[in-house]
């Protein structure tokens, strides 16, 4: 009998169906679930040739990969036992495969427990030997996923490479290491250094020894780590990511246990094997601790996704010839996203040169920068251009090394800067005291030679704002270089920060000509959504970054060439330097997806509710809403549109009158807002009548821009929101009518780009046109009057006074 607190190789159970599920097996006994694929124990006897060839002996699991081929796994409560536990899945499988029906192809022997962790060897059987199972050149330390498990078996070869990365098991699998270092006294701002400290010590091919004690253990991988970085040329690293025990003894324990578990962690994300393939596996998990480490957000650091710094080196076409810079590379995920795109199109030698002379980047936080070189020495780039310091007293100049064209960092701006393209994510500006996001493009521009070309990601705001942001635009940015390309990114890119951001290319030294046309991209899309807080991959969402790709890369590589406009998501057309703005964002230059009257139905509907929602509230109102929304009639004429800027229109538009409530008195008129509930009201408050509107709509300037409301009442109206004085009579229902189509161009409009007052007068919106190309009132009021609460705003406009009783 085993004694009390002892472990046993059931505790093995649990570990193994748990990080079996999470890589995608159906963990359910197939006995009793056709789908299911892990047999535990004495499950597996119920599957009779394995029962015949078995007889009664049980390994801890039995996983079918096929109907006819399966996997051994047995498990041994030490780490000392690992090849023990081996040996017997190899009997185990030996005696299976005596059958002429069944194979075993794969076996693992486990060794450990929940409290010194598990220690995991898996071998493929070839049909002469069992091999060690590798991936990217590295053994894998972990299980295998049922997909990893087919290819090996179709190519009938344990080494495979580069097979996709599970970002979902690697996200939970960072979630849950952050969690285990915070519950090891690991500070946030530790993490980082724990993590690259941990990751250099796994290069070696013997493992740290995990069951030392907690000064040994440390001592141990700070001196891997040290071994990894000197070999690499980068030993004044160390001190940046050396990790040390807690100043507490009684956390000596703790801080040791984390560390196991972290590696234990890693071990089954075959992290080595990962991290020696073609993704940017630590930038993953860098994103992840970031979340938890608010120093990162007070240095603006917001890590640039990996899937965004793949699409800029696709789109750059970065090749043999280039010669990249990123500087404020962060964990280095715009470098390897080239090192990598590189890599797939060209020789192996080619390649080394390319990352020995190729590739420079500046970070200004040591402790990102480490990881940053940490990152690339898993690339096999063991003398990497990555330099420590603040960008803008780093230049680069020409240089040859070996025969090979290359630079060097210098202290000063040289003549002939060597940089051929950039690629970066300047800190956003988060403060009015920070440096601004454009003066780092100024200074990337300047290490460039003329016609590089730079890709910048930069929050939405920088091409729309006025001041120093749109004198920057037009007097520096436009008259030096050419704006090639705005693609706008999905607002959620950067969750759970709230910025919107947008991907600009511009080519050096050549000034924007009048004529020359600029790719404007509107990527909402990216095949990402939210779940349980994080942003994943999902097959059911569209990406848009993927569809336009091609055309973007051709278009980089040859401006003049014609692209196919797409409304509301692509087109090329120049830059309009009429807008006294200057806006050069897409949304200002895109076309519209012509309107159906349903989705001009759909806005009215959404606007009378509007009102009857105000009503409710203000009239204390019981009514009794009808099932239909359109009473079955419409206009007899189809819809013809035409274009009218808006001011033709609506040739009477002022910001409302109020800025603050606490300039006010309270009272009995309602003040209207850009806010999103009942109509927009905010309060009720004494205004005088000279500011007061009636039968009017009101157009958002903030929340959601262009948001048009109906007001069949009196009102005041606060500053954030445009008010239409109707002096021209146009009827209630052509300004319902016409609400319902400015709504329909919200999608131009964001937080990241506002709609104040001139920018509104200008807007260019759809409307009927009768034969003669007026405004065809008639047309709009046909299609209003069809509501059937539409009956209820007429009665508002027809009351003198809002009645509150």
């Amino acid at each position: 009998m085993t004694p009390r607190g002892e472990s046993t190789e059931v505790d093995a159970y649990i570990f193994i169906k748990e990080n079996l599920r999470l890589l995608g097996w159906d963990t359910r006994n197939p006995a009793r679930t056709p789908e299911g694929q892990v047999y535990t124990q004495n499950e597996c006897l119920s599957h009779p040739e394995i029962h015949r060839m078995l007889v009664d002996d049980k390994p801890e699991n039995v996983i079918k990969v096929t109907e006819s081929v399966f996997w051994v796994v047995e498990a041994k409560k030490s780490h000392t036992k690992l090849d023990t536990a081996l040996a017997e899945a190899k009997e185990y499988a030996e005696k299976i495969n005596n059958s002429a029906i069944i194979k075993t192809k794969f076996i693992t022997g486990i060794a450990g427990n929940d409290v010194d962790s598990y220690l995991i060897r898996t071998l493929y059987f070839d049909g002469s030997s069992y091999r060690p199972i590798s991936m990217n050149s590295r053994e894998i330390t972990g299980f295998l996923s049922p997909d990893e498990a087919r290819t090996i078996l179709r190519l009938n070869n344990p080494n495979i490479a580069d097979m996709p990365i599970n970002e979902k098991l690697f996200v939970s699998k960072a979630e849950n290491i952050n969690e285990i270092l915070h519950l090891g006294a690991v500070l946030p701002n530790q993490r980082a250094r724990v993590m690259a400290a941990l990751l250099l010590a796994m290069l070696d091919d013997t493992p740290p020894n995990i069951d030392a004690s907690p000064s040994v253990l440390i001592s141990d991988i700070n001196s891997r780590a040290k071994r990894v970085l000197s070999q690499q040329g980068r030993p004044e690293f160390i001190e940046y990511i050396r990790i040390s025990l807690p100043s507490t003894e009684d956390n000596h324990i703790k801080f040791r246990n984390a560390l196991v578990s972290t590696i234990q962690e890693l071990n089954i994300l075959n992290i080595r094997s990962a991290m020696n393939s073609g993704h940017d596996v630590l930038g993953h998990f860098y994103e992840v601790f970031l979340k938890y480490a608010n120093w990162a957000k007070d240095l603006g650091i917001v890590l640039t996704p990996r899937h965004i710094t793949q699409f800029a080196a696709e789109i750059m076409n970065i090749g043999l010839h280039d010669i990249i810079l990123d500087p404020c590379c962060g964990t280095g995920g715009f470098l390897v996203a080239s090192l990598d795109y590189v890599k797939h199109n060209y020789t192996a030698a080619q390649v080394n040169d390319f990352k020995q002379n190729a590739i420079f980047g500046i970070e200004q936080d040591p402790g990102v920068a480490s990881l940053a070189i940490v990152n690339m020495i898993f690339r096999g780039d063991g003398k990497n251009n990555i330099m420590e310091g603040n960008c803008f007293s780093q230049f680069l100049a020409p240089h040859i090394s070996n025969g090979n064209r290359t630079a060097k960092f210098s202290r000063s701006q040289n003549e002939h800067p060597p940089i051929t393209k950039i690629l970066m994510n300047p800190p956003f500006a988060l403060k009015q005291s920070a440096e601004k996001e454009y003066r780092f493009i100024e200074h990337g521009l300047n290490q460039m030679e003329d016609g590089g070309l730079l890709f910048t990601i930069l929050p939405y705001s920088v091409l729309v704002k006025g001041g120093e942001y749109l004198t920057w635009r037009k007097e520096v940015l436009l008259k030096n270089n050419t704006l090639l390309s705005v693609i706008t990114f999905p607002p959620e890119l950067f969750y759970p920060i709230g910025v919107h951001t947008v991907g600009v290319v511009i080519k050096k030294g050549i000034p924007h000509s009048l004529e020359q046309k600029v790719l404007w991209v509107r990527a909402t899309r990216d095949g990402f959504v939210k779940s349980k807080g994080k942003r994943l991959p999902s097959d059911d969402e569209e990406n848009d970054l993927d569809r336009i790709k091609s055309t973007l890369k051709s278009f980089l590589s040859n401006p003049r060439i014609a692209v196919l406009t797409q409304p509301r998501f692509c087109k090329s057309q120049p830059i309009d330097f009429n807008d006294r703005i200057l806006e050069m964002v897409p949304e200002a230059y895109l076309d519209d997806v012509p309107p159906k009257i349903e989705d001009i139905r759909s806005e009215i509907d959404k606007m009378i509710r509007e009102v009857i929602a105000f009503q409710i509230v203000q009239q204390k109102k019981n009514i009794e809403f009808e099932k239909s929304v359109f009473i079955d009639r419409g206009p007899k004429e189809p819809l013809i549109l035409g274009n009218f800027v808006l001011e033709s229109v609506l040739n009477h538009l002022i910001a409302g009158e109020y800025h603050a409530t606490k300039e006010l008195d309270n009272g009995s008129v309602p003040l209207i807002s850009c806010g999103e509930l009942a109509n927009g009201l905010v309060d009720f408050f004494e205004i005088p009548e000279a500011d007061q509107h009636k039968n009017t709509i009101t157009v958002a300037f903030n929340a959601k821009p262009l948001t048009t409301r109906f007001h069949p009442y009196v009102f005041g109206a606060k500053d954030d929101v445009a008010v239409f004085i109707n002096k021209s009579n146009l009827r209630p229902t052509s300004l319902t009518f016409i609400g319902a189509m400015l709504c329909l161009q919200c999608w131009r409009f964001s937080y990241g780009r506002k709609c104040f007052i001139d920018k509104l007068k200008q807007q260019m919106i759809q409307l009927p046109k009768d034969s003669s190309g007026a405004l065809d009132e008639e047309f709009m009021e046909q299609v209003v009057k069809t509501h059937p609460y539409w009956r209820y705003v007429e009665k508002s406009m027809n009351d003198s006074v809002v009645n509150h009783d």
